[in-house]
């Protein structure tokens, strides 16, 4: 349940906002801990850009980041469970959800278990925009019957249908293609302290009202970040489409959008 909070003193926020609490794991094994998440007050919002860095189990809270169409910070925070992910897109229905996990199989594919008679109609593996990205030089999670990744894309597929459900615009998107599109393929390891530096310098650029929290962001909402910069690109006509519409689009920056690293 969402409730106000006045214990702002050390977390500086926009104006009309207030701070909840969800649980954060940082460390394999250890305890939750609350962790802020920033929600804007709802007369300053238009429409809304959704980005979830979804996980493969609600064991591992999934990161989640709103921007409006001013690219205005909206709401950060990490969410546990599948029902209180669609509670927050309830609430603020945003006009495009992106969600960094696969949200559909190859084509012929039912599902991902090998004891499944089910096979890909593509003698070439995983799917088109899976290719299409790796032929751009930037390599991808497989998904094939072979996938270390099966409970994502269970998930993944599972909570695009519920969303579709009830009416949202759901894409998928790819934080480091994204990133790759926007900064350059030189980015350094975003597990790194170089590469979580790198992400929040150059997320600064593009959405400078991070700034204030970017001390408390951790590669995850690094990744949610993209993944709503990437759903606001798709709304204005500024990002590209991947794969085939009937198996499975990944949208990515349009060339234009790309910066030169400093």
């Amino acid at each position: 349940m969402l409730t106000q909070s006045q214990d702002t003193t050390n977390f500086p926020l926009p104006p009309d906002c207030f701070v909840t609490a969800a649980p954060r794991n940082d460390k394999k094994g250890g305890a939750l801990q609350p962790f802020p998440h920033v929600i804007a007050s709802e007369a300053k919002q238009s429409h809304l850009f959704f980005g979830i860095d979804l996980t493969s189990t609600p064991a591992k809270p999934s990161a989640c980041l709103a921007l409006d169409d001013e690219l205005q910070l909206i709401y950060f925070g990490f969410i546990v469970t599948d029902d209180d992910i669609i509670t927050i897109q309830n609430l603020y229905s945003p006009q495009v959800i992106a969600i960094d996990a696969p949200l559909s199989l190859p084509l012929g594919l039912c599902c991902l278990e090998r004891s499944c008679p089910c096979q890909p109609k593509s003698s070439e593996k995983n799917r088109k925009c899976d290719r299409e990205l790796r032929h751009r030089g930037i390599p991808c999670y497989p998904t094939t019957k072979e996938t270390f990744i099966k409970g994502l894309i269970y998930r993944g597929i599972s909570l695009k249908n519920k969303f579709c459900q009830q009416g949202f615009n759901v894409i998928e998107v790819y934080p480091y293609a994204t990133n790759t599109c926007l900064f350059g393929k030189a980015i350094p390891k975003k597990t790194t302290q170089e590469g979580i530096s790198f992400l929040k310098q150059r997320l600064a650029t593009i959405l400078p009202t991070l700034s204030p929290y970017l001390e408390l962001f951790d590669h995850n909402l690094c990744d949610a970040a993209s993944a709503a910069y990437t759903a606001f690109l798709y709304h204005q006509s500024m990002a590209e489409a991947l794969g085939d519409a009937e198996e499975g689009l990944i949208f990515i920056p349009k060339a234009s959008q790309g910066k030169e690293s400093p």
